[in-house]
């Protein structure tokens, strides 16, 4: 993984030589860029554009879309992404250029995804408000919590203007306390009365809902796994009894891309009792700034997920990732040869602001190693204490998709023959959506 940063130190000397210029959560909020000695992969890099004033506007959406206008390159700049990033092709909005099956998470956090969800509805299969969350509440008592946030009306727009789509909310187990979850494996009534509780609340609302996405796994880490899908089951029977116009509830589980928490085994076990498994192939782990989820990393993840052969349908949901992450330096380590990087997360609202900003410092390239662009501002030379020479180093790193990585991840769920799972839709720039 060291040589992600090498990437960016050879990218920065060669600038220097030249001018004489990257619910989820990465956890460690300082990364250091320590020096490595690996060969470097091969650069693209694009030129710094003309002038452009700060107050640049994108082109509204039209009647072509980001193919047509063939936008889709490895050598893009500020220029192309602040002229484009709104203007999504409007005669587009019913026909599908990615054809399996499409679930897009919706934030309250980031209520553009609202918007997002209305525009492009019939591009998703699956919609799903992250809403909900279930916590015990007492002996042999659960309730479901996050109702506050549930939008009717939004619901029935979006069933109006796509009868087909289904709206399946996220719900979290969140804030359990030790006491509460060794009372739910010890007792086979507590798990009862659990999968009582989404069935009863699914059939108060089945108007509105068409199932759940489950998310626990991360939570009850380190949990029995034969007693944790043993609950699942028990979920999934109880909704699965439910029906509405002749149209069964549906389960889909998150699925973490690490095999201490779920692995093909786990899977296997699952796979007839589920419909739908949401793979989160993004946080790649990295000790430094480097890509999100590069695209071998994925194609290994999603691997380990096999369709049963013979099966038509499809389950299998690669996560895709329309958030990034901004790496800005601090103070230098106590040793010479370090750099820190502060690390927080960026959508897609304060990227377009940092590229205006940042123009025309900042450039964009392209690691073909990880198929993801990084968006870099290079800072003041640092001294390096053993040879006495002067090499900048980014002043900021930025990891935030672009048409080009969508593309190669679509590319490789067709290839694989799986549907794709988007965190989160109010996160992404308008113009992403020409691609699905």
């Amino acid at each position: 993984m060291a040589h992600y940063l090498c990437f960016f130190l050879l990218f920065c000397l060669i600038i220097s030589i030249e001018s004489t210029i990257g619910p989820g959560s990465r956890k460690a909020p300082v990364r250091a860029a320590e020096k490595v000695a690996v060969t470097p992969p091969p650069l693209t890099r694009s030129t710094p554009p003309p002038s452009v004033s700060s107050s640049f506007q994108s082109l509204p959406p039209g009647k072509t879309n980001v193919l047509q206008r063939n936008l889709i390159q490895e050598n893009i700049d500020s220029k192309s992404i602040l002229e484009n990033y709104q203007a999504y092709c409007t005669t587009c909005l019913e026909t599908r250029e990615f054809t399996n099956p499409t679930l897009v998470y919706i934030t309250p956090w980031n209520s553009h995804g609202y918007d997002i969800a209305k525009i492009f509805t019939k591009k998703f299969d699956y919609i799903s408000p992250v809403w909900l969350s279930i916590k015990r509440n007492g002996f042999e008592k659960y309730i479901v919590e996050g109702t506050h946030d549930i939008d009717k009306k939004w619901i029935g727009a979006l069933k109006e203007k796509n009868p087909k789509v289904q709206i399946v909310p996220r719900i979290i187990f969140e804030k359990w306390s030790a006491d509460d979850i060794h009372a739910l494996f010890q007792s086979e009534n507590e798990k009862q009365e659990l999968a009582s509780t989404f069935a009863t609340f699914l059939n108060e609302n089945t108007d509105l809902f068409d199932g759940y996405v489950l998310e626990l796994l991360v939570q009850f880490r380190g949990a029995s796994k034969p007693t944790l899908s043993h609950i699942i089951t028990d979920i999934a029977e109880r909704v699965h009894q439910i029906e509405n116009n002749g149209k069964k509830k549906q389960i889909i589980l998150a699925v973490p891309p690490y095999d201490e928490l779920f692995n093909t085994n786990d899977f296997e076990m699952l796979y007839e009792h589920l419909d739908g498994f949401s793979v989160m192939t993004y946080d790649f782990p990295n000790r430094e700034p480097g890509p999100i989820a590069p695209l071998e990393w994925i194609k290994v993840t999603m691997e380990k997920f096999p369709v049963p052969e013979g099966e038509t349908h499809i389950k299998v949901f690669l996560g895709l990732n329309f958030y990034g992450y901004r790496y800005d330096q601090t103070e230098l380590s106590a040793k010479a040869d370090q750099q820190q990087y502060g690390m927080k997360p960026i959508v897609g609202r304060d990227y377009i602001d940092f590229l205006r900003k940042s123009y025309p410092k900042s450039f964009i390239v392209y690691d073909p190693r990880t198929d993801e662009h990084a968006t870099v501002v290079h800072g003041q030379p640092i001294k390096r204490q053993q040879q006495q020479q002067q090499h900048p180093l980014p002043q900021t790193i930025i990891f935030y998709p672009s048409l080009k990585s969508i593309y190669k991840r679509l590319e490789l769920a067709s290839k694989l023959n799986v549907g794709v799972a988007i965190w989160d839709g109010g996160q992404g720039l308008d113009y992403f959506y020409d691609l699905l």
